[in-house]
C-alpha cells in the first residue's frame, strides 16, 4: 500500500503536468491570435478603412506600389438601352456603381512605346460610359443577324476612352472578318448615327484617339440580332468579360472533322446530296463557320461536266465550282474538287448539317475511287470550324 508521501508526490506531478499542458495551450492561443492579427491587417488593407479608404489608389495597392499585374482590376460592365441606344458603362465590380477613388476600376496598358515592355495602370475613378449615339449606327450589322460587340478602353493620355467594334463584314452572307490587337496602337472613329462601318473603333461622339494603347474589356452579344440595325430597341443577350480563356475574333472555339469512302453516283443536272456530311453545333448564334471540303469528281465521258456546292440544311452557301469529270486521255479517272475554306454565317446554336451537292450532264461520280487510273480507295473530307467573330 502507498504511503501517504507517495500518494502526495503523484497529486504534485499531476498538477505540473497540467501546468504545462496549460501553457503550451496559451501558447497556441497566443499563436493562432498573432496570425488572425495579420490576416485582419491584410483585408484590411484590401478593403480600406475609414481612415484611408483610398488604398486602391494611393495606399496599399496604389498601382505604383502593388503587385505588378496585367489583369484589369474591379471590372463590372453594365448594359442599358433606352430609345433605341445602347448604353455600355464601366461598373466598380464591389458594389455594381460608378468607380470612385476609394474604390477605382484599375486598367493596365502596353506602354505607348512599342520597344517599351512595362505595364501602364489608369485608375477609373468616375463615371465611364459609351452609347451609340444616334439610330442608325449599326457598326455594320444587319437586320435580324446575330452581332456581337466589343468593348475596348484606350489609354488617350492617362484618361481612359470607351470604344465600341464589330468584326464581321457582310452580315448573313460574310465578306470579311478582321480583329483588334492589343499589341499595337490603334485609332478611333467618333461615332454617330453615320456609324456603319465594320473592324472600327468607335469612340464617345465628338472623341478620336490616334495610336493609343488599347485594352480589352469584353463584348456583349445580340444572340438574335435587331430587327433593325442600328435600332436597339433590346439590350444585349449577353455580357462577357474579357479574360483567360476567352476567345478573340478569329480564334477556333471548335472544330469537327469527317472523312468518308463512299462514292456517289450522278447522271442529273439537279444538285444531289453526297456521302460528304458533317453536322456542327456553335455555341454562340453570332459566331462563323469555316467549312473546307476535299474530294474529287470523274469518271464520266468526254464533255462531262460537274457542278459541286455546299448546302447547310436546306440552304445552298458559298461558290459554285464546276469541274470536268475526264479529258482525252484520262475516262476513267478523277479530277480534284475543293470548297473552301469559306465563312458562313448560321446565326444559330443548334445543330447545324453541311453537305456536298454535285450535279452533272452526264454520267459521273463524286469521290471517284478511279483516280488517273490507279484504282486506289478515294476518300473525301470535311472540316468544320466555329470561329470567334
Amino acid at each position: 500500500m502507498a504511503s501517504l508521501s507517495d500518494i502526495l508526490t503523484t497529486i504534485q506531478q499531476g498538477v505540473t503536468a497540467l501546468n504545462n499542458l496549460g501553457t503550451q495551450v496559451k501558447g497556441s492561443f497566443n499563436n493562432i491570435a498573432a496570425k488572425f492579427s495579420v490576416i485582419n491587417g491584410q483585408i484590411a488593407a484590401l478593403q480600406g478603412s475609414t481612415t484611408n479608404a483610398s488604398n486602391l489608389t494611393s495606399g496599399t495597392l496604389a498601382p505604383a506600389r502593388m503587385l505588378k499585374t496585367f489583369d484589369v482590376i474591379n471590372l463590372q460592365l453594365n448594359a442599358s438601352v433606352a430609345t433605341n441606344i445602347l448604353t455600355i458603362a464601366v461598373k466598380d465590380a464591389s458594389t455594381g456603381n460608378d468607380p470612385t477613388a476609394a474604390l477605382p476600376v484599375v486598367i493596365p496598358f502596353r506602354d505607348v512605346t512599342i520597344a517599351n515592355g512595362d505595364p501602364v495602370y489608369v485608375s477609373v475613378t468616375a463615371a465611364l460610359s459609351i452609347n451609340t449615339n444616334a439610330v442608325g449606327a449599326t457598326l455594320g450589322t444587319a437586320n435580324g443577324v446575330p452581332f456581337r460587340l466589343w468593348v475596348g478602353v484606350f489609354n488617350n493620355g492617362g484618361t481612359p476612352v470607351l470604344g465600341l467594334y464589330q468584326s464581321v463584314t457582310g452580315g448573313a452572307s460574310p465578306t470579311a472578318m478582321q480583329s483588334w490587337n492589343e499589341a499595337v496602337l490603334a485609332s478611333s472613329t467618333a461615332i454617330s448615327g453615320a456609324a456603319t462601318a465594320a473592324a472600327t473603333w468607335y469612340t464617345p461622339n465628338g472623341t478620336t484617339v490616334t495610336s493609343k494603347a488599347l485594352r480589352i474589356l469584353g463584348y456583349v452579344d445580340y444572340a438574335s440580332g435587331l430587327a433593325t440595325a442600328g435600332t436597339y430597341a433590346s439590350a444585349p443577350t449577353t455580357i462577357q468579360l474579357f479574360g483567360p480563356g476567352i476567345k478573340r475574333p478569329g480564334d477556333v472555339v471548335q472544330s469537327n472533322y469527317f472523312s468518308t469512302t463512299t462514292q456517289t453516283s450522278i447522271n442529273s443536272t439537279t444538285l444531289t446530296v453526297t456521302a460528304l456530311t458533317n453536322t456542327i453545333s456553335p455555341t454562340a448564334a453570332p459566331n462563323l463557320v469555316r467549312y473546307l471540303a476535299v474530294g474529287n469528281i470523274g469518271g464520266g465521258g468526254s464533255g462531262v461536266e460537274g457542278q459541286i456546292q455546299m448546302k447547310r440544311g436546306s440552304t445552298f452557301i458559298g461558290i459554285t465550282v464546276i469541274q470536268r469529270t475526264s479529258d482525252a486521255t484520262i475516262s476513267s479517272g478523277a479530277f480534284p474538287v475543293i470548297l473552301g475554306p469559306l465563312l458562313d454565317a448560321p446565326g444559330a446554336t443548334s445543330a447545324q448539317t453541311y453537305a456536298v451537292y454535285v450535279a452533272s450532264n452526264g454520267a459521273t461520280a463524286f469521290n471517284n475511287s478511279g483516280t488517273l487510273g490507279t484504282n486506289p480507295t478515294s476518300s473525301a473530307n470535311m472540316m468544320l470550324e466555329e470561329i470567334m467573330v
